[in-house]
């Protein structure tokens, strides 16, 4: 078998490598995905309220006295929200940091 022979067969084989490599360089990366938090925090009636899965719908777990006027304008806005907790750990160390 030639040279030439040889480059005309290995050529469209190594294109085709190298097609596929680009792609899989240049493809956009899948979005991670986000776990369900285990808790959430919020705001009611003036109180940090924990729900989470114990809870009935719309009901809280617990509700503590944790006055949100007191927080800072941040706290409480994040509050209004919802702030989303993933673990226990998080959890206690939020109920912390606004004052338990």
């Amino acid at each position: 078998m030639t040279l030439k022979r040889w480059f005309v067969l290995l050529l469209p084989v190594c294109l085709l490598a190298l097609g596929v490599s680009l792609w899989f360089l240049l493809r956009p990366a899948p979005a991670p995905e986000t776990p369900a938090p285990l808790y959430v925090l919020a705001d009611r009636g003036g109180r940090v309220a924990v729900y989470g899965p114990e809870g009935r719908e719309g009901e809280p777990v617990r509700v503590y006295e944790i006055h949100t006027r007191l927080l800072p304008e941040p706290d409480q806005q994040r509050l209004q929200r919802g702030v989303p907790v993933y673990t226990e750990r998080e959890l206690q160390q939020r109920l912390e940091d606004y004052g338990l």
